[in-house]
């Protein structure tokens, strides 16, 4: 059996390294800065990090290193350093038939041995070391790959500008450098954890690849023109489209499994003046079990979020642009909402998650499968939730009113700018006001700003205008910002990841009468406000302050609009 594991503070204060007391007041300042209890201890002087690694050590009996230790240059176990901070594991070195193994979370050991373990098929032993120290290492050993790669030489070796017919022997042997060029932009981009890739003609000689990163299109490679034709066509051959049809656009699918895990891959292809255009989209099929709270809500707007879907009937809409985290958002309230005791069903265009136990229906308008032909059919399935991908008319928005009326939850999505915007939305749509307010329950408006690279941001006071409307908005939280910097775990972008930031607004009874009277998007914003919502200004702030992203991606996001 599993040691029952006791809190930190509790065994340093066992072992007299600090007091009741001591602890105590580190919990107040943990609860306002949000980090590490260890982390706090450490900043406020009760103690040093050798001084915890030691305790755990011992409450524990896992063997430590007090000093830095040395990377084995030899040690090649090819595991990625996304994995590496899952665990918080590093490999360091291979002592007989057991990999020497490094962590800083002493809670994780007996995962780190399961996982690695069925990873290399070898016994682990686990060292506990301090995380600034982990951090050194992890940098060490973890090979991240360049944004930009070398195209092979061979596809230029025939080049004469103009793009030429595919061949098929060329595109369906696997040895083929065009073959391979496809693979490679596949499983680098899936490396570089891009969630696009855009294969475009230009009027010049090549072709140019970029990959949206973190939410940013960014130039990876180019090829040859004269191998455009055989590109396309092996990416056709794979989503199972006509590699013949080069005059209207297409759209397929494929997958493919790296890692132990598996991608799906959305395919568009568009003709244009240059050739044609290949757009592929990048799911992770892992990402579709994740529940509401692991989507990186801040805690105000986590808590509202549940507060909304704890509604039996009504109707819940997500707001945003495309690209902004909606179907993510939508597919963690059902993971959240999903149990066998209830009856869910979904009309999407394009199904992007396969989520277990649930009832998925796709879209197909030309053969008549529109949202509102799938809402009249799911009434009469006995539903208890709906989700519907999006409401784009006045039909698939009075059947949405219906069913939430006559007693289901809804879930949809508008493409509005803000939550106040969506009620906006329904009203130009010709919704009866009153219907509205008595159907819908919330909004959520989102946006995705990109994360910022813990490994080399700057740490700087938060100071001028944002600074003041920062004290007066969170007046507990010190005004601190992180600055991106730039370094080979972020590919030299100061940004790493992404997160969400949200404005949840709840249809209040002052909401319902502002409804009633068509009143103007302003005065619905303020009344949201008055109600508590926090705008994505708001809410990115706060994150900033908690240093999860920074000043200027908050401000190119939103605008940097708030109001006093």
């Amino acid at each position: 059996m599993e040691k029952k594991y006791k809190r930190l503070g509790d065994i340093l204060i066992d072992r007299g390294i600090i007091t009741k007391e001591d602890l105590e007041y580190a919990l107040q300042v943990q609860k306002k800065t949000r980090k590490p209890i260890g982390e706090v201890l450490v900043e406020l002087g009760f103690c040093t990090w050798n001084q915890i690694v030691k305790a755990l050590s011992k409450q524990y009996e896992v063997p430590y290193f007090a000093e830095k230790p040395k990377v084995d240059p030899t040690l090649n176990l090819n595991m990625k350093r996304e994995l590496m901070e899952e665990l918080r594991a590093v490999p360091i070195k291979l002592d007989g038939d057991k990999i020497v193994v490094v962590t800083d979370n002493v809670y994780n050991i007996s995962l780190i041995k399961r996982r690695l373990k069925f990873l290399f098929g070898k016994e682990i032993e686990v060292y506990l070391i301090a995380p600034d120290m982990f951090e050194e290492v992890l940098m060490e050993v973890s090979s991240e790959k360049k944004m930009e790669f070398e195209v092979s030489e061979s596809l230029y070796e025939n080049e004469e500008g103009e793009e030429e017919e595919e061949n098929l022997g060329e595109i369906e042997n696997e040895d083929t450098p065009v073959v391979r060029l496809v693979n490679n932009l596949l499983t680098h981009a899936i490396e570089l954890d891009a969630s696009d890739i855009h294969i475009e003609p230009t009027g010049k000689r090549n072709v140019v690849v970029r990959y949206r990163i973190d939410g940013v299109l960014k130039k990876i490679t180019e090829y040859p023109k004269s191998s455009h034709g055989s590109v396309v066509a092996r990416i056709k051959i794979l989503s199972k489209l006509d590699i013949t049809e080069r005059r209207i656009p297409q759209d397929g699918k494929f997958f493919m499994n790296l890692n132990s895990e598996q991608y799906d891959f959305r395919v568009s292809t568009m003709p244009s003046v240059n050739g044609e255009k290949v757009v592929m989209r990048i799911l992770k099929v892992s990402q579709s079990n994740k529940k509401l709270e692991e989507l990186g809500y801040s805690d105000y707007n986590y808590e509202r979020i549940k507060q909304l879907i704890t509604h039996p009937y009504g109707i819940i809409l997500v707001t945003g642009p495309t690209g902004s985290g909606k179907s993510t958002t939508l597919v963690g309230i059902i993971n959240s909402l999903n149990d066998e005791a209830v009856n869910i069903v979904t009309a999407e265009d394009p199904v992007e998650y396969t989520i277990e136990g649930v009832t998925q229906c796709q879209v197909n308008p030309e053969i008549g499968l529109t949202f509102a032909k799938y809402l009249r059919a799911f009434l009469r399935q006995d539903p208890d939730i709906i989700m519907v991908g999006e409401i784009r008319d006045k039909e698939t928005a009075n059947l949405a009113v219906e069913a939430s009326l006559t007693g289901h939850l809804v879930l949809s999505t508008l493409h509005t700018n803000t939550a106040a915007g969506a009620i906006d939305r329904l009203l130009n749509m010709g919704i009866d006001p009153s219907l509205i307010s008595s159907s819908l329950i919330g909004v959520i408006g989102q946006r995705l700003v990109r994360r910022v690279c813990n490994n080399c941001a700057r740490e700087v006071s938060l100071e001028g205008e944002y600074a003041e409307f920062a004290r007066k908005l969170f007046p507990e939280i010190p005004l601190k910002q992180k600055v991106a910097v730039g370094c080979e775990a972020c590919n030299n972008t100061g940004y790493k990841g992404r997160t969400a930031i949200n404005e949840v607004l709840i249809v209040n009874d002052e909401l319902k009468y502002l409804i009633n009277n068509r009143v103007s998007l302003s005065e619905i914003t303020k009344a949201a406000k008055r109600g508590g919502m926090r705008t994505l200004f708001e809410d990115g702030l706060y994150k900033v302050l908690n240093g999860e992203t920074t000043l200027e991606e908050i401000i190119r996001v939103t605008g940097g609009m708030y109001e006093e």
